[in-house]
């Protein structure tokens, strides 16, 4: 089995990795000398539920999620990479601010925040995104724990998702040429393999879970197929699609999902790439969206809705209707804001993070538990 080079990329949540390379001269980072950040470059986050404002000495947030209480997230408090160093856990009734995790590595770039009622879980990265360590933490008793063995030589991690008190992600043993999806109990600490992958590439490096089910696809004989992995019964189905390039699937539920088609690419022809729905309980699939040229980002929430960015315009909304996936309006426009730069839609709260740092003012991170209609 040959495993195509992974890519970096730039993309969301949940399925998109934040990586900044930084140029170099001679060996030595030209960025070595940081200068003091103003006060726009400073976050805000605004609580609309408790109806609270507060200032937080955080030039950076690039991952983050949330339940009724808290906010968990990566920041950038005077980090040496600019980019993101700590895990903070931030209290939604008293606004106050506790470090949980440092990153270990010299130029670090932590992020893939997930959230579920008991676990915490992310990863700890150098700045190039070559190394990665993914941990978990224990919300009842804080333990934090690496999810797997730590700078592992010629293996790579990708980001984990948690479902119930269990953490699933893709290692790639890149001396072996070997990809897997692991599976691991984190009340036991017992990992196991639950499908070894033909290809790994930027377009199947993505899982998705929900009400106890795993999503994630593959190719064989040149046929894209989805993949639904029931942690409880261990059993797998497999979905045969009319495509040979596809990824980046997300549950909206349990019978319910979406998936996007690439364009070949060893090929330098550039096509419309399309927005997939698939319904498992008919066993139809819905064109959705047929004129992608290129994905900005999209994210599913807790309601069965699907935000979609695409081709430079905004954010649209899709809501399951009659079975059907439709469009809904455009979540910039029921924001009011035009400068949505990313969304967590996990736990029954919504967290959108708004871009103002070429506005010379500060940036947003904004909590509440409902969208405007």
């Amino acid at each position: 089995m040959k495993i195509i080079k992974r890519t970096i990329i730039l993309s969301c949540a949940a399925i998109f990795v934040f990586i900044v390379c930084k140029a170099v001269y001679n060996n030595v980072y030209i960025n070595s000398y940081k200068a003091k950040p103003k006060d726009s470059d400073y976050y805000q986050i605004i609580d609309k539920d408790f109806n609270k404002t507060d200032d937080v000495p955080f030039t950076s947030i690039t991952s983050f999620r949330g339940n009724a209480d808290y906010i968990y997230m990566s920041v950038d408090q005077e980090s040496p990479s600019s980019l993101d160093n700590k895990i903070i856990q931030y209290d939604r009734k008293t606004q106050k601010y506790t470090s949980i995790f440092n990153s270990k590595f010299k130029m670090p770039s932590v992020q893939g925040v997930e959230l579920n009622d008991h676990w915490l879980v992310w990863v700890d990265a150098d700045e190039s995104g070559w190394q990665l360590n993914p941990y978990f933490m224990n919300l009842k008793t804080k333990e934090i724990q690496p999810l797997t063995k730590e700078n592992e030589e010629n293996v790579f991690n990708d980001f984990p998702v948690l479902i119930g008190d269990y953490a699933a992600w893709i290692k790639s043993d890149r001396k072996n040429e070997k990809a897997e999806v692991l599976l691991k109990n984190l009340k036991t600490n017992e990992t196991e393999s639950i499908f070894d992958l033909n290809t790994y590439t930027f377009m199947n490096m993505h899982l998705s879970s929900k009400d106890g089910k795993i999503l994630f696809t593959d190719k064989k004989n040149n046929v894209g197929y989805l993949y639904l992995y029931d942690v409880e019964s261990k059993k797998i189905e497999e979905i045969k699609t009319d495509y040979e390039f596809i990824g980046w699937a997300s549950l909206l539920n349990e019978q319910q999902f979406i998936y996007l088609t690439f364009d070949n690419p060893s090929e330098s022809s550039i096509n419309d790439q399309k927005l997939l729905f698939y319904n498992l309980s008919t066993k139809r699939t819905q064109e959705v969206v047929s004129d992608v040229l290129t994905v900005n980002s999209y994210y599913t929430d807790f309601n069965n809705q699907v935000f979609f960015s695409y081709n430079d315009e905004g954010m649209r909304t899709f809501k399951v209707n009659n079975n059907l996936l439709v469009e809904d309006g455009e979540l910039n426009e029921a924001l009011n804001t035009p400068n949505f730069y990313k969304l967590s839609a996990d736990n029954n709260v919504y967290i959108i993070n708004q871009d103002f740092s070429d506005k010379k003012r500060k940036s947003t991170l904004m909590i509440q538990s409902e969208l405007p209609n």
